[in-house]
Order: structure tokens, then sequence, then C-alpha cells
């Protein structure tokens, strides 16, 4: 598959395309190479207002430009900073498939980052826990949305939430199943729309009840259980039998 895969990206183009505003901004592409089966791009995100923010997808031929790759990683989505170095990783087999032969090209395209929609208080939240309702509410997007809502930790997308329509608040319940952990956070997207995404701020999970606790009251009734088995199981002490008056 290394042999594919070589011919495959040899036929690489990749262009950068960036909506412009006053102040000058710029993405230049500092290099691109292969390892492990990976395509990794390098690149310069320039701006004068470096508090601006952007949002910037990759690209390929195989659709027609239409939609964005989906088995990408690193510096590309939504609320990008400004500056240097940055990089992107994007697995070709995991997103055309094991056998794909052919030639593409590519286009990192890009725009100022204004969020669809606006989150009311939920990044207050720094820690919350499994099973227990949360209120999230939001402002902005059309009426007529239907909103996607997943969880992430890190990059890694952990579990797919319900569909909500756009009514502006909603209770946020977080599976059980999920691992305790840090560095989790929602992404929330228009259905119809795959650029139109917000992030919240990250957040760690934890179990409803300690688990501590959980051994704590288990070990409680075990002992108690222990306890009630042992009366249970011990025999009457046995009671000698008076003995016979000699005269």
């Amino acid at each position: 598959m290394a042999r594919v895969f070589r011919r495959f990206v040899g036929f690489v183009m990749l262009q950068c395309s960036l909506l412009h505003y006053l102040s000058a901004q710029e993405v230049v592409i500092t290099k691109i190479q292969l390892k492990d089966n990976e395509a990794i791009i390098n690149y310069d995100l320039k701006d004068d207002i470096l508090e601006r923010k952007y949002a910037l997808f990759l690209y390929s031929s195989q659709d027609n430009f239409i939609q964005p790759l989906e088995k990408v990683s690193g510096d590309v989505g939504v609320n990008l900073s400004v500056g240097g170095n940055k990089k992107i990783v994007w697995k070709p087999k995991e997103e055309f498939g094991e056998d794909f032969v052919g030639q593409l090209a590519f286009e990192l395209k890009g725009s100022v980052y204004v969020p669809f929609i606006f989150l009311d208080g939920f990044d207050d939240y720094k820690e919350l826990k499994r099973g227990k309702p949360y209120d999230l509410v939001w402002s902005g997007g059309r009426g007529d949305n239907v909103l996607n809502f997943e969880l992430y930790k890190g990059e890694n997308k952990v579990a797919v939430l319900e569909e909500r329509p756009n009514v502006g608040n909603t209770k946020l319940i977080l599976p059980v199943k999920v691992k305790p952990g840090k560095d989790y956070r929602l992404k929330i997207s228009d259905k119809r729309n795959r650029d139109e995404v917000v992030f919240t701020e990250e957040f760690t999970i934890r179990r409803k009840v300690p688990l501590a606790l959980k051994l704590g009251v288990f070990f409680t009734v075990g002992v108690a259980t222990g306890l009630l088995i042992d009366q249970l199981t011990q025999e009457d002490p046995i009671i000698p039998a008076p003995g016979v008056p000699t005269r």
C-alpha cells in the first residue's frame, strides 16, 4: 500500500483561498511532506489584527471541492488563531479507502471566523457529571436550523448526541458510558451546512457518584451482609444435660 499511496499523493496540487478584509491577510503553504501514510501540510496564517480568528478547511477534487475532508487533524477547522508554523495532518486511506488510486488536487479555503450561534454561560462549566442534566442556552442561527451535538475528547469524536431544533435552549445529558477525564468539548454544527460549527471550551467529565463513595457503599453492604450470614449460620450453643443425682 505504501507504493500506491506515493503514486496517489504524487499528483497532489494545493491551492489557497482566503476571503480578504481591509487588513493584510495571507495563508502561505511552507511545506508539504509524506510520512507514515499521512500527508502533512505546514502553513502560516498572517493578519495585521492578531486577535482575529479564522476558519480553514481542506477540500479535494474528489467531489469538486464541495465538502471539506473529514480525516484531518491539527490546525484546521474553526476558531484558529493567527500565527506561523501551523500543521494539518490528512489520512487519505481513512478518507477514501485502502484501494483508492487517482489524481487529486487540494484547496485550503478559509475566512474570518464568526460563530453562527453564541452560547450563553455554558463555558462557565469546568466540570460536568455523567447522567446529570445541564441547561444549554444559545442565540443566533436560522429558526429552521437543525443542530447536531457531538462530544469530542481532544480531536477525537467519542459520542454523537441527539439532534435538536434551533429553539435556543435544551437539556444536555452526557452518556454514562463516556469515560471520566479531561479535555472534553462539545461540537455544535448546522446539519445543512458543515462549515457552520462552534466548539465549547474544554471541560472535565466526572462520575455522577464518586467511585470511592460507591466502593464505600459496597463495602458497608458487604460487611452488613457478612454479619447477617454469620449470625444465620452460627449453631445454637449446646447446653449439656443436667447431671443425674446420686442420691
